[in-house]
């Protein structure tokens, strides 16, 4: 017989991977630290690993830790959209997604068709540019943004942290690519390009041909890594950018059809697979 607390444990398991302590977690759970330790512990002995490393000052999460979170997030996010789309009705209607062309084409492309076989009634719509989006400004649910989030009233979703690296053809001549508008973050403040483009589609483009060094998100690049066509510079540091999902207003006011839309891009478009 399935123990029933198996679901608060992982959420339990997760505000502690989330929260870095065990007493932080237990404030957001609201429970006391040691019903959060005593709780922990039942779980590591049913599961026979070791979940966190505990010192005095610092919780470690171990490798099966971090595997078991990410399961964990899975099956709460899938209980979430299962009983959202219960208590919702049919998912239907058109979500309009601002979106990087580098995103929507190596990430959102190959998983929007399970989605959409899923749902016969949802239509979604792509409005493809590297630049912000107000998207309290336009008739846009959703947004996919990389780098440091503003401070405002959207709400996020992870999608995960994507390398940074730089690459090249082999033999490609001397010279960098870039991006041709300032970037917020730091991780593109590099020496000035000769050639420049507005989206990591088309840098990456321009690298395949021969024009030169660019940096890029490790997604976009991965299949012509693999097949040669591009090769690491392994002397230009590796960075790191977190993408997210932004939308307005609470998850749980959501309409079935964004909400349905989020959930399925948290679980599959993620940019660090």
């Amino acid at each position: 017989m399935r123990d029933i607390n198996r679901l608060q444990e992982m959420e339990v398991f997760l505000a502690v991977v989330d929260e870095g302590s065990f007493s932080a977690a237990a404030l957001v759970r609201q429970m006391t630290p040691s019903a959060v330790s005593k709780m922990m512990t039942r779980m590591e002995r049913r599961l026979g690993v070791t979940l966190t490393r505990r010192t005095t000052r610092h919780i470690h999460i171990t490798d099966e830790g971090a595997a078991f979170a990410r399961s964990a997030r899975g099956i709460l996010a899938a209980l979430d959209q299962a009983e959202r789309e219960v208590g919702c009705g049919p998912v239907a209607g058109t979500v309009r997604i601002a979106t990087s062309s580098a995103y929507a084409n190596h990430i959102l492309a190959p998983i929007l068709p399970p989605l959409l076989r899923r749902h016969p009634e949802l239509e979604v719509e792509l409005v493809i540019g590297d630049g912000l989006i107000d998207i309290g400004g336009q008739p846009i649910d959703l947004a996919v943004r990389a780098g440091p989030l503003p401070n405002s009233a959207m709400k996020a979703r992870s999608l995960g942290v994507s390398e940074v690296i730089a690459v090249r053809a082999p033999g490609a001549e001397e010279g960098n690519l870039g991006f041709a508008y300032a970037r917020r973050d730091p991780i593109w403040r590099e020496a000035t390009s000769r050639v420049r483009a507005t989206d990591g589609n088309t840098l990456a483009a321009l690298a395949l041909h021969g024009n030169g060094t660019t940096r890029v998100g490790r997604f976009i690049v991965r299949e012509a890594l693999a097949d040669g066509r591009l090769e690491r510079v392994d002397e230009i540091p590796v960075a790191c950018e977190e993408f997210h999902v932004v939308y307005l207003g609470k998850a749980t006011a959501l309409p079935a059809r964004v909400s349905t839309v989020v959930e399925h891009l948290a679980r599959e478009g993620r940019v660090d697979r």
